[in-house]
């Protein structure tokens, strides 16, 4: 990507997370969240697709792994099977709806672990996936409706907190004396000092513990002071608050963005990278009434274009909102959209550019921003300075994006 600013930000589906050093281990449920079936019971784990972040908790014990609530009578809980050790995760696939069970290698454990899943441990694989179902359907409503949390340009941000979340190490358990410790010194010895090894190695652990912490507040306090220095118009701060803000923000899709202030902190410019109309997502789900699986509604062609054209403009009226809000001595931004095509000459792939546009702060503000489950960002962005070869059903042909120097009448 051929990117024409100087700083670059990844902004992610999902939300920031603190998690511990403990990782998940088998799991089986979907992307984004899954749960697990092992030796020690279920799990529930929740994680960001693209991010490697997860959640997990536990679900079931292991001693009811396998009871069925709508039976009345108490049953034995039946042993795992061996296989039931190798899954790793389900994954649903969002445009075809197929369930695949996989090991943690990725490969495809058939149907038999299929059938393990939905034996032992039915009722919150089904939970599971219509929770999935759920979080897809709702994120195709924010891929067309992302412009609705647009802040007003006079609203600088709250700095998100970042709460140091590292549990505190606990005491260790000293071993106790036997009868034989108290006559034989040697094993007297052997006691004291493998408690003494555990005294220190908790010792160590508690010191990096509060230097953790202290690190961790020292962090926060320098943020903190980074967004009072934006808020009266530090340039380099208001970047850092930009770029900060922007991870902090629930996407529906992953995007890059690259941007810059200018020396004075005047302008800012914007490169956002939009996904290709087919690599975008077309469908609904819904779980099966009756057995385990997703049925599949694709959108038409139609309905398609249409979604694709609400979030690209959609994503380029959040940007702008943003930018305005993060940087108040920001009087115009200029924001170009583009995404990546290949070119059929040479196999290369090329920047394709959709729109660009300029905005003041003071025509921005004209905007009703309390009101903006009725405003279109397709009429909006035609509204100020754009650049823009559009079709009415949502086909786009590549345009020159604008620069700093653009005025009417030069383009």
């Amino acid at each position: 990507m051929a990117f024409r600013f100087r700083r670059t930000v990844s902004i992610f589906p999902g939300v920031r997370l603190n998690l511990g050093k403990r990782g998940v281990s088998v799991s089986a449920g979907l992307r984004g969240a899954s749960v697990t079936l092992g030796r020690n019971g279920l799990y529930g784990n929740v994680g960001i697709p693209g991010t490697g972040l997860s959640y997990r908790e536990r679900l079931l014990e292991q001693d009811k792994v396998g009871t069925r609530k709508r039976s009345k009578a108490a049953q034995p809980s039946p042993e795992l099977p061996p296989l039931a050790g190798e899954i790793a995760q389900v994954r649903l696939n969002t445009r075809t709806g197929d369930i695949a069970i996989l090991d943690s290698a990725g490969n495809d454990l058939g149907p038999e672990a299929f059938e393990i899943a939905k034996t032992h441990a039915r009722e919150d694989l089904d939970n599971t996936l219509q929770q999935q179902v759920d979080t897809h359907n709702r994120m195709m409503e924010r891929i067309g409706n992302i412009h609705l949390d647009t802040p007003a340009p006079d609203t600088f941000p709250a700095m998100v907190a970042e709460p140091f979340e590292e549990p505190e190490p606990t005491e260790p358990a000293l071993r106790k004396r036997d009868w034989l410790a108290v006559i034989c010194p040697a094993r007297r010895k052997a006691f004291d000092e493998s408690n003494e090894r555990r005294r220190n190695r908790y010792r160590q652990a508690y010191q990096q513990w509060q230097q953790d912490k202290v690190q961790q507040e020292r962090r926060e306090v320098a943020r903190a002071g980074i967004y009072e220095k934006a808020q009266r118009g530090d340039v380099t701060a208001m970047e850092s608050v930009l770029d900060d803000h922007l991870l902090d923000i629930d996407w529906p899709r992953e995007t890059d963005l690259s941007f810059e202030l200018s020396g004075e902190g005047t302008m800012l410019m914007m490169d956002v990278d939009l996904p290709e109309i087919e690599d975008f997502p077309t469908t609904e789900l819904r779980t099966y009434q009756r057995g385990v699986g997703v049925s599949v509604k694709e959108l038409s062609d139609t309905a398609s274009r249409k979604l694709y054209m609400a979030h690209v403009h959609g994503m380029g009226f959040r940007l702008i909102g943003e930018g305005f809000a993060c940087a108040p001595s920001v009087e115009t931004v200029v924001l170009s959209a583009f995404t990546q095509v290949t070119n059929a000459a040479t196999g290369r792939g090329e920047d394709k550019y959709l729109y660009s546009v300029k905005v003041t702060r003071q025509a921005w503000s004209q905007i009703h921003f309390g009101n903006l489950s009725e405003v279109d960002p397709v009429e909006a962005l035609a509204a100020f300075e754009l650049r823009r070869d559009m079709t009415k059903t949502g086909i786009f042909r590549a345009i020159e994006p604008l620069d700093a120097d653009y005025a009417p009448g030069h383009a």
